[in-house]
C-alpha cells in the first residue's frame, strides 16, 4: 500500500504541476442558480495546441476545470462563463514526473495497453460494480487491497442507477453524489495511481440509454458532466455499457450516439469499450473511437473467445467478466482462476477476476464491496486472486512485454485444455503455461453446467509432460512456479521438438529461449 503522505499532489491547483497528473482550476460560483456545467475554458498547451473543456459545479458551490497534463512546459488557460464573458486567466508549469498517466494503446503493438508514461501494461483487472455507491462504505479498504493484491485496472458503474445522479426532479445533477464519486476516484489516484478505473456509464438498466437517445436533456447533461469532471483524471477511462437488458431496435443507435459524444468531447483521449450480454460477440467492433473489445463470457480458461475476438479487429482484447467467486463460482478457485489469468494472457488479451457478487449491497457475506484479503480471511472468498503477484512476478523476473508476442498453441500440441503457449516476433523466445489438470473431460466454454474441466477440477497431483515444438533448435528452457513464484531448474534444449517433465506435481510455466 502506498503512503500518499510521501507525494505531492497530483491533481495540482497551483503553478506548478507534474506531467502525467491533473491540473484544476476553481472559483466561487457567482450566482445560487449557477447551470451545473457553468464554463468555457481554452487551455493552450506547450506545443501550441489548443483544448476546449467544460467546467463543472460542485456539492461547496465551486466552478471548476481539468486538465489531463500530457506535454512538459508551459500551459496558459482562459476561463469564460456561458455569456462568453472572460472570468480570469492564469498559466502553470509542467515538469517531468514518475506519474504512469493515463491508459492509452501501445505504440509498438497495437493490441496491447502501456501507461502514458511509456510503460508497458501488464492487465490485472476487478469488477467491483458498486463501488462509488454511497451506501458502500468498505470502498477504501477495498481499493488499498486491491492494490495490494496486483490489481491495476477496476471496472464499476458510475452509479447503480442513474436515479442516484439526478435531483428528484431530475431538473438538476445531485452533486453531493458527484463528490463522492470524485473523492474516491481522488484517493485511488493519490495513493495508486497505477490503478486505472473503467467507468461504465449504462449498467444493466436500458431505459437511460433510451432516453438519451430521445433527446432527453437531463440525459445529455449528466453524460457531458461525466465528461468534463472525470475524463482529465489520469486514472479514468470509459465503458458505455455492460450487460444490458432487453431486445430494444435503439440499443445500438444510443451505443453509438455515447460513443460518439465521448470521442467528440473527451480532448484527453480517454480508451472507450463496451461490454454486452454473457456470450455475445465484442459490440461496435469497427467504430474507430472503440479503443478495445471487451468480452463477457464463462469458463474461457482455453482462452477461445479472446482469440476469435482478436481475429476481428488490430485493437487489445479484454475477457471483461468470466466466472466469480461467488457467482458461478468454481469448485477450486485459487487454481481456476490461476489458469484462467494465464490461459487469458497466453492467448493475447487482457485477464479479470470478481470475489464477491459486486452488483449487490454488501450484506457481510457474499454480496457487496468489501477488501479481498478481509475477504479471504473470513472465508469468503477462498484466494481467487493469490496468484496475481506470482504472475507480474514472472514478468518482471524475465523481463518480458507481450508487445507483438503471437499467441500459437500449436507450440504445445493444440490442446489449450493441457497447455498455452505463445511465442515472441522473432521467433527466439516462447512461454508455455502446462496446465496439468485432474480431469479433460466435457469442456464448453459456452455452458454452466458439467464442465469438470473447468468449474470442478483441480490441478494434478502427478508429475505430467509437455512436448514443445520451436522454431529454434538450441537454447535454454527454465520452470517457474506459477502459485510460489519460484524459479525450479533450467533444462539445455537440443533440438526443435522438445519433450519436458514436470518438476514436480501440479500446474507449471515454461520459458524457454533460444541460445
Amino acid at each position: 500500500m502506498s503512503d500518499s503522505s510521501n507525494r505531492d499532489p497530483i491533481i495540482c491547483t497551483s503553478n506548478s504541476a507534474q506531467l502525467r497528473g491533473c491540473h484544476e482550476i476553481s472559483f466561487p460560483s457567482s450566482s445560487p442558480d449557477c447551470p451545473d456545467l457553468p464554463l468555457i475554458v481554452a487551455y493552450t498547451l506547450p506545443s501550441g495546441a489548443i483544448k476546449s473543456t467544460r467546467g463543472f459545479l460542485t456539492g461547496d458551490g465551486l466552478m471548476k476545470a481539468r486538465c489531463y497534463i500530457n506535454e512538459e512546459g508551459v500551459w496558459s488557460w482562459e476561463a469564460k462563463n456561458m455569456e462568453g464573458r472572460c472570468i480570469k486567466t492564469g498559466a502553470f508549469h509542467a515538469s517531468p514526473s514518475p506519474l504512469p498517466g493515463k491508459l492509452t494503446i501501445s505504440k509498438k503493438d497495437p493490441r496491447q495497453f502501456q501507461y502514458d508514461s511509456g510503460k508497458w501494461y501488464l492487465n490485472f483487472c476487478d469488477t467491483a460494480f458498486r463501488l462509488f455507491a454511497n451506501e458502500e462504505n468498505r470502498w477504501k479498504p477495498y481499493i488499498d487491497q486491491a492494490a495490494q493484491a496486483g490489481f491495476n485496472r477496476i471496472r464499476s458503474w458510475l452509479a447503480p442507477s442513474p436515479d442516484y445522479l439526478f435531483q428528484p426532479d431530475r431538473k438538476r445533477l445531485n452533486l453531493e453524489v458527484w463528490d463522492e464519486i470524485d473523492l474516491r476516484l481522488n484517493y485511488a489516484l493519490q495513493r495508486h495511481p497505477e490503478i486505472q478505473f473503467e467507468i461504465i456509464l449504462y449498467g444493466p438498466e436500458f431505459e437511460e440509454l433510451k432516453r438519451l437517445e430521445e433527446g432527453e436533456p437531463s440525459a445529455h447533461s449528466a453524460l457531458r458532466y461525466a465528461i468534463e469532471r472525470f475524463a482529465a483524471l489520469p486514472n479514468v477511462h470509459w465503458s458505455i455499457a455492460n450487460d444490458l437488458t432487453g431486445e430494444d431496435p435503439a440499443w445500438e443507435d444510443a451505443l453509438v450516439m455515447v460513443g460518439e459524444i465521448l470521442a467528440g468531447n473527451d480532448p484527453w483521449y480517454s480508451l472507450i469499450t463496451s461490454c454486452g450480454k454473457r456470450f455475445d460477440p465484442p459490440t461496435l467492433t469497427s467504430k474507430k473511437w472503440i479503443s478495445f473489445l471487451s468480452i463477457f463470457s464463462l469458463g474461457q480458461i482455453t482462452g477461445e473467445k479472446s482469440l476469435v475476438a482478436r481475429a476481428t479487429e488490430r485493437k487489445p482484447v479484454a475477457l471483461a467478466q468470466d466466472r466469480g467467486e461467488q457467482e458461478y463460482p468454481p469448485r477450486f478457485p485459487r487454481y481456476y482462476f490461476r489458469r484462467l489469468f494465464w490461459g487469458t494472457i497466453l492467448s493475447g488479451a487482457l485477464p479479470s477476476y470478481s470475489g464477491l457478487i459486486s452488483s449487490e449491497p454488501f450484506d457481510r457475506n457474499q454480496r457487496g464491496i468489501d477488501g479481498y484479503y478481509d475477504a479471504c480471511n473470513s472465508g469468503r472468498l477462498r484466494f481467487g486472486a493469490h496468484d496475481i503477484l506470482q504472475v507480474k512476478k514472472f514478468f518482471n523476473d524475465t523481463k518480458i512485454s507481450l508487445e507483438n508476442w503471437i499467441p500459437n498453441d500449436a507450440i504445445t500440441g493444440s490442446n489449450p485444455l493441457l497447455a498455452k503457449s505463445i511465442l515472441s516476433s522473432n521467433h527466439t523466445e516462447c512461454i508455455a503455461y502446462i496446465a496439468n489438470p485432474e480431469s479433460l473431460a466435457e469442456h464448453n466454454p459456452d455452458g454452466y453446467y458439467g464442465i469438470p474441466s473447468d468449474e470442478s477440477t483441480d490441478s494434478s497431483e502427478t508429475f505430467t509432460t509437455a512436448t514443445l515444438e520451436l522454431p529454434f533448435s538450441s537454447g535454454v528452457i527454465k520452470w517457474y512456479n506459477p502459485m510460489t513464484g519460484l524459479w525450479k531448474g533450467e533444462a539445455e534444449i537440443t533440438k526443435n521438438s522438445t519433450t519436458l517433465l514436470t518438476p514436480a506435481p501440479g500446474d507449471w510455466v515454461v520459458w524457454a529461449k533460444r541460445g
